[in-house]
C-alpha cells in the first residue's frame, strides 16, 4: 500500500506491550501515511536539550530518572499537536499512558478539532514477549552499538567480527519481563476499556514480522475509511 492510498489525514494512538515492537511499527506507519509521529519519550528528551523554559523544567526530572508530571506532559502534548501541519495527521506513540491522560487528550482534541480516528493496540502474549525480549542483546564495545536477537547468527557474528561483545539489559531477564508485562496490563487495561467504549479501539496481532503488522494496520485503516 502506498501513500496515495491514504489521502485522508489519520489521527492515531498506538499502544503496545513490552516486546510488541511499537516503535518499529510507528516508524513504518510514518513512512506510509501523511502524519507526524509524536514519540513522547524521544520528544521529551529533545525538549530537555533545548534551552527553553519548558526544557529546563524537564531536564532535571529526566536526569534523575523521574517521571514527568501528568500536568506537564499534557501541556507538552498540546503544544506538539498544535505544531502538526494542517494537511497531516498524527500518531501518538507513548502517550497516553493512563486514563487521566486519555481523558485530557480527549478534551484537547475537541478543542483542536482533531478527533481520534483509531486507537491501535499491538497484542503480544507473555510467552512471546519473554522469547523476544529475553533473547535480545546489545553489541557493545564498538563505535556504533546495535541491538540484536541471539537467534540471529549473522548479527552475532557481525558483532564479534567488529570486536564487540554481547550484553543483556537487566530489564530483559525473564522474571523482570513478567513484572513489566504485569505492570503494563494493569496500567493499560483502563485505557483499552476507555477506547473500547468509544468504539475507537482496534487490536492487531504483534507476533508476525513488522512488515506484515504494518500492512495489517494499513489495510484496517483503508477498509474503515472505505466504510466510514
Amino acid at each position: 500500500m502506498t501513500l496515495s492510498d491514504h489521502k485522508r489525514r489519520f489521527h492515531l494512538v498506538l499502544l503496545g506491550a513490552p516486546g510488541a515492537g511499537k516503535s518499529t511499527i510507528a516508524e513504518r506507519l510514518a513512512q506510509h501515511l501523511p502524519l507526524t509521529r509524536i514519540a513522547s519519550g524521544h520528544t521529551l528528551r529533545t525538549e530537555a536539550e533545548r534551552d527553553t523554559p519548558m526544557g529546563r523544567k524537564i531536564k532535571p526530572l529526566l536526569d534523575q530518572g523521574q517521571l514527568v508530571p501528568t500536568s506537564l506532559i499534557n501541556q507538552l502534548v498540546r503544544e506538539w499537536l498544535q505544531d502538526v501541519p494542517p494537511d497531516q495527521g498524527f500518531l501518538l506513540d507513548g502517550y497516553p499512558r493512563s486514563l487521566e491522560q486519555a481523558q485530557a487528550l480527549d478534551d484537547m482534541l475537541v478543542e483542536l478539532q482533531r478527533p481520534l480516528d483509531r486507537v491501535i493496540s499491538l497484542e503480544l502474549g507473555l510467552s512471546a514477549a519473554i522469547d523476544r525480549l529475553s533473547g535480545r542483546r546489545i553489541c557493545v564495545g564498538i563505535a556504533d552499538s546495535f541491538t540484536l536477537h541471539i537467534s540471529d547468527a549473522a548479527a552475532v557474528q557481525r558483532c564479534r567480527e567488529q570486536g564487540g561483545h554481547l550484553v543483556q539489559r537487566d530489564d530483559d531477564k525473564p522474571e523482570v519481563i513478567e513484572e513489566r508485562m504485569r505492570i503494563y496490563t494493569e496500567q493499560t487495561q483502563p485505557l483499552l476499556d476507555h477506547y473500547a467504549r468509544s468504539g475507537l479501539l482496534r487490536t492487531v496481532d504483534a507476533q508476525p514480522a513488522p512488515a506484515d503488522i504494518t500492512a495489517a494496520i494499513l489495510d484496517l485503516l483503508r477498509d474503515e475509511r472505505r466504510h466510514g
